[in-house]
């Protein structure tokens, strides 16, 4: 969220050419492969000291997460009323703090969203953080397969469903904030 935002503010304010073609930059790490990705940024991080340490494990996590931050920002701040956070300017705030109490408030939809989506695109991230973190580093994911190679059915079974809880309760929250309704009374009134 610390770098999404902004560069989610700073693109939104861009003319269409300029955004599209920083939206492509931020995208590059997506489009590509990803283990192609993995592969290239372990050789990096080996020679920076950072393969097989939490730290590497969470920059590494932003190279998938990031680009989804951003564009869910950019289109909150594009289809955002900049109005109120200029006439916070012309009555005496400078441009961060009219952000701050102004604009960053009524983007927290977006801010929320983002997150969640980003959360569970970093929870699913089993072979980045394989490779990375050396299996030094576990997460849920590594567990839950580690479980699975080794045949103890009733444990994968039981880390299945914690592996599932978050992305439930993130399409629950995601679909408040963007519907105002719950997931179940949305697939009703769908009907």
């Amino acid at each position: 969220m610390v770098l999404g935002v902004p560069a989610g503010r700073g693109l939104a304010s861009l003319t269409p050419g300029p955004r599209a073609a920083l939206e492509l930059l931020f995208f590059a790490p997506v489009i590509v492969p990803a283990l192609a990705v993995a592969l290239g940024l372990h050789i990096v991080f080996i020679r920076a000291g950072l393969a097989d340490t939490i730290f590497g494990v969470v920059i590494a996590h932003l190279l998938p997460t990031l680009p989804y931050m951003v564009l869910v920002m950019t289109s909150t701040f594009a289809n955002s009323d900049n109005e109120l956070e200029y006439q916070a300017r012309t009555l005496g705030a400078g441009p961060v703090r009219a952000f701050l109490i102004v604009g960053l408030p009524t983007a927290v939809p977006g801010v929320l969203t983002g997150a969640l989506f980003v959360f569970l695109i970093s929870w699913s991230q089993y072979a980045l953080t394989l490779l990375i973190g050396g299996g030094r580093v576990l997460t849920l994911p590594l567990l839950l397969f580690a479980f699975a190679s080794a045949g103890d059915l009733a444990v994968t079974a039981a880390l299945g469903l914690v592996f599932l809880a978050p992305a439930v309760v993130i399409l629950t929250l995601t679909a408040r904030f963007l519907t105002g309704r719950s997931v179940a009374l949305a697939g009703v009134a769908g009907k």
